[in-house]
């Protein structure tokens, strides 16, 4: 299925602008829903053993992400659909972005938070290690397609942007030049269940704070550039 080369267009200009696309209406919601039900059992066993153990190993209070690989043989409805693993829309724009035929898939991870669950601090998924460059000009090399299977909400956890942030060298996401920065204009997400986000893994975030009592689940899917070292 190609996008309409108008709105392929369109996309591409606002994920280059503020490093990430906001996608309206992009799944079914009765997709989204039934990923939601099918996670949400796993979801609540793995929260109550985080919490029985105290959340352990470098968790953050509240928070939890699991690769989905690990728990592949529990699935067998919604979360095996195309659209979510190998969506041609979400890959036709990955091809465009990292190149043709330069990009591989990369993790599967639902990120989830509770009550409870604080600012998180603001960074980029780009990793040190999958930067040529630590103080290139911005090259993208990782994109993550999100899909929240809730609707996102300024009281339940939606994420915030920093827009723009993704064409900063990745070196300086690793100091604390952003803290002193005295003004920042972040942008929380308002989003609904069926819309989805294509976001720049050098892009500042932060997840919020959660202050309901549901679960707000939300699934990754990376790609990532691959070098001739790869």
């Amino acid at each position: 299925m190609a996008i309409d080369p108008r709105q392929k267009q369109l996309w591409l200009r606002e994920f280059q602008l503020n490093g990430f696309v906001v996608l309206r209406n992009f799944l079914p919601a009765d997709l989204v829903e039934s990923m939601h039900d099918e996670l949400l059992p796993l979801l609540e066993a793995e929260h109550a053993k985080a919490v029985a153990d105290g959340y352990e190993k470098g968790r953050s209070p509240g928070r939890l992400s699991l690769h989905i690989a690990k728990y592949a043989d529990m699935f067998r409805g919604a979360l095996c659909d195309a659209r979510y693993r190998e969506n041609p829309i979400i890959e036709e724009l990955v091809e465009t972005l990292l190149g043709p035929g330069r990009w591989k898939r990369g993790w599967t991870v639902v990120e989830a938070c509770w009550r409870g669950a604080g600012f998180m601090g603001w960074h980029s998924d780009q990793k040190i290690d999958d930067t040529p460059d630590l103080e290139a000009p911005h090259e993208t090399i990782r994109v993550t397609f999100n899909i929240p299977l809730v609707d996102f909400t300024w009281s339940n956890g939606s994420t915030e942007f920093i827009p723009g942030s993704h064409r900063l060298p990745r070196s300086f996401h690793d100091t604390t030049d952003l803290l002193q920065v005295p003004n920042i204009y972040p942008v929380l997400l308002q989003l609904k269940r069926g819309d989805a986000v294509l976001r720049d893994g050098n892009a500042l975030h932060r997840g919020t704070p959660n202050l309901t009592d549901a679960v707000r689940p939300m699934l990754d899917q990376t790609y990532k550039k691959v070098f001739e070292a790869d």
